[in-house]
């Protein structure tokens, strides 16, 4: 198995969502792609660097990525952001982090390949 495939098949799900919630009944459930993404990009990134470079660093991301919620749940709760819309923005920000870094390593692997 190749190591794009990863990062390919991430894209793929991400878009077959996207038609499904958009030209079916799905949309009424008013789930966006934002909340759909986190777990399939942070898993692809997990195999993709695995695949690629022999060894993943996706614990050290996870670990940096919440130290870094927890500084901003801090910040932000005190300006009286309420509970559930930090957790959510969070989540939607956990995806676009992870599909970000999902872009960098294969942009690297590619360049090193």
């Amino acid at each position: 198995m190749q190591w794009w495939f990863w990062p390919l098949g991430t894209i793929i799900i991400c878009l077959i969502w996207l038609v499904l919630n958009r030209w079916t009944s799905l949309k009424r459930f008013k789930i966006k792609i934002l909340d759909i993404i986190p777990i399939p990009m942070w898993v692809a990134l997990h195999f993709t660097m695995g695949y690629r470079f022999g060894t993943s660093w996706i614990l050290w991301f996870m670990l940096i990525w919440f130290v870094f919620g927890e500084i901003i749940t801090w910040v932000l709760l005190r300006r009286k952001w309420q509970w559930t819309t930090f957790w959510h923005k969070y989540w939607e920000w956990t995806g676009l982090v992870g599909a970000t870094l999902l872009l960098i390593i294969t942009i690297i692997g590619f360049f090193y390949h």
